[in-house]
């Protein structure tokens, strides 16, 4: 375990080399899905080419000459993320294609619908909808992703007053105009971090050059890690009961903001003042914390429970028939592959051996951040915890791969952060 700590610090912990991997990995990856002009064309496939490239001989010549080194990497990241998103969202708009659009990000737009229309978006059969015209869809059997809306309400809610200032507007509504916006609040937040620049770059390199995002096609992992991202600053600036309710806003966005409520709940427990006092001011961080998924979830549940409980829990977990199948990167695979689960299809409580990988080290972790609170053991601990949970999960898909690489980049910044900060304020040694 310590020669891949060292290696993680070393590589994507310094800014030279996490701009080489990362930077060398979008740009493949950019080559593999709009380079090659099959989607967008040769001419724009190429000037999105040559923009990444000019991009990232800007950021690597910032670097070498040590200066402007956060702009730099800022306008490479515009030209090999942004500029392929808005193609992709011309593209749509001139063609009525929507090409490359992740699934997701397109039922989202079809909820929007439904809810303009007085439906409720869960426990839907989308196959009625526009989604069985989907490109991953037509000559294929019916999907049972077809059946089922996996995303928290949020997700929906967020994109409603951009869907109707569209129709006011008469200008085709595209959700990935939503993600755009969250990315840039993500990451004007990563360049107002108190941090040194260092851990500021590798943040923001870990966040928008990883290509298993998919952000150009619309994965929506974004609308989490922008609040948590918020959350991370409102902390580092003295801000507790704000940063409590961004992550708050985080777990009602995705619930693998989840195991980060806890760690914050125990890092911010009030430790001084009168018993009433401390009970006032631990109750409005657990309110930040918790308030946001009530209000935007409750009433989903209060108009049709089993709907919502079927599709955002039993139909991922795999308890009913018709389950997501079993693949990706997890323990569920390997079983499969074993033939230890007979068939991808097949049930498995995969729930109960979550909850045995992850809990314990997350009861070890929350006693040693109640000894010694910290923004760095809160993230740590959250990333480790969710983790743990996911590879032994029924699957994981490839961004959530990229969700555990830059919680753990941005729990590694803070925690070079905290010992930057910690290190001068050292007594000094008495001159003789």
């Amino acid at each position: 375990m310590s020669a891949v700590t060292r290696l993680f610090s070393r590589t994507l912990l310094r800014p030279g080399p996490s701009l080489l991997v990362l930077g060398a990995a979008i740009l493949a990856s950019n080559w593999v899905w709009y380079g090659s002009g099959l989607f967008l064309g040769f001419v724009v496939g190429l000037a999105l080419t040559i923009a990444g490239l000019l991009g990232v001989g800007y950021a690597a010549y910032c670097l070498a000459r040590g200066r402007c080194q956060l702009q730099g990497l800022s306008i490479f990241i515009v030209a090999a993320v942004l500029l392929p998103a808005v193609a992709l969202i011309a593209l749509r708009w001139s063609s009525g294609a929507p090409l490359l659009m992740h699934d997701g990000a397109y039922q989202t737009e079809e909820a929007i619908k439904l809810l303009l229309a007085g439906h409720d978006p869960y426990g839907v059969d989308y196959s009625q909808t526009s989604m069985r015209l989907w490109h991953w869809y037509v000559n294929q059997p019916l999907d049972s992703s077809l059946f089922h809306y996996v995303y928290s309400p949020l997700t929906f809610l967020v994109g409603l007053p951009f869907s109707l200032v569209a129709k006011v507007l008469s200008i085709p509504f595209d959700f990935r105009i939503v993600l755009i916006l969250a990315a840039l609040a993500a990451g004007g937040g990563l360049l107002q971090f108190p941090w040194r620049w260092e851990q500021r770059y590798v943040a923001l390199a870990a966040l928008f050059l990883n290509p298993f995002f998919y952000f150009p096609q619309g994965r929506n992992d974004i609308l989490f890690l922008a609040p948590l991202t918020l959350g991370v600053l409102a902390w580092a600036r003295g801000k507790p009961r704000l940063a409590a309710l961004a992550f708050g806003v985080a777990f009602a966005f995705k619930p693998f903001a989840l195991f980060f409520l806890p760690c914050v709940a125990v890092a911010l427990w009030p430790r001084s003042g009168p018993v009433i006092d401390r009970l006032r001011r631990f109750a409005i961080i657990g309110g930040a914390l918790l308030v946001p998924a009530a209000i935007t979830m409750g009433p989903f549940l209060l108009w049709n429970a089993h709907a919502y409980w079927t599709d955002t829990v039993s139909f991922v977990a795999g308890t009913i028939p018709g389950v997501y199948r079993i693949q990706g990167y997890s323990l569920a695979s390997l079983l499969v592959a074993l033939h230890v689960i007979p068939s991808p299809d097949a049930r498995f409580p995969f729930g109960l051996v979550q909850a045995a990988v992850a809990v314990p080290v997350l009861v070890i972790g929350l006693w040693r951040i109640w000894r010694a609170p910290s923004l760095a053991s809160v993230l740590a601990l959250g990333t480790l915890a969710l983790a743990l949970s996911l590879l032994a999960a029924r699957f994981v898909n490839d961004n959530y791969l990229a969700d555990l690489l830059y919680l753990a980049v941005l729990a590694g910044a803070a925690r070079q952060a905290s010992a930057a900060t910690i290190a001068p304020s050292q007594p000094m040694p008495v001159a003789a």
